[in-house]
Parts: C-alpha cells; structure tokens; sequence
C-alpha cells in the first residue's frame, strides 16, 4: 500500500504542510490541522550480507514496515503465546522458546510492558 503524498491541507487548501517524521504526523503549518497522524513507513526494507558479514552477498532478509506510532518504531520482538508453543514438534525446541519468551518478559521493563 503506497500513500500519494499531500500537496495541500484539506481544511484550508494551504500548500504549507509539515511532515514529523518524529512524532510521525503531518501538519498543516498554517491552521493547525493534524491530516494523518499514523504515518507507517510501508516501503521495502532489504538487506544482502556477505560471510564477513558486509553488506551485500549470500544472506538476504527482509523485515516489517516500520511505525512512527509505536514507541519502538514496531521493531520490537515478543515471543509468541504459549498455544502456538505447544504445536512446535519436539519438547527440546518447546523448552528453548518457553525459556526465551521467560526471559524476554524479566528483561523488558514496566514502561516498555505498558506502552505495547
């Protein structure tokens, strides 16, 4: 899904439009109005790595579109609930994830555990 980009407020047909990135808004300069304040970066994000671990070559991988509104930018890990745990096929691997998903709860603290 790609955005066509703004050319002018929509209340007061302004071209004087303000795009923070930061707070991931977009604002009409002239009269205030908020006009999106859910920007989602839904570009392609691809990497290629070499064995040394350089930039292009043998690995690739890809990742999910970055959000302005979510306090880690979206790019936060949670390991999964415990039904989706149970079905993984050998106790050795259900153990691994229920020890890192133990971990991953001690680690985070109360503000990060609120603001998900």
């Amino acid at each position: 899904m790609i955005r066509k980009q703004l050319k002018e407020c929509p209340e007061c047909a302004s071209k004087n439009i303000f795009r923070n990135a930061e707070k991931g808004e977009t604002i009409c300069r002239d009269c205030g109005l908020v006009i999106e304040d859910r920007m989602v970066d839904f570009g392609q994000e691809w990497r290629e790595f070499d064995e040394d671990g350089g930039s292009r070559g043998g690995g690739r991988g890809a990742g999910i579109p970055t959000s302005q509104t979510q306090f880690d930018l979206g790019l936060g890990t949670e390991v999964g609930n415990n039904a989706d745990i149970y079905k993984l096929g050998s106790e050795r691997d259900r153990d691994r994830i229920l020890r890192l998903k133990k971990w991953n709860i001690r680690i985070s603290t109360a503000i990060e555990r609120n603001l998900k």
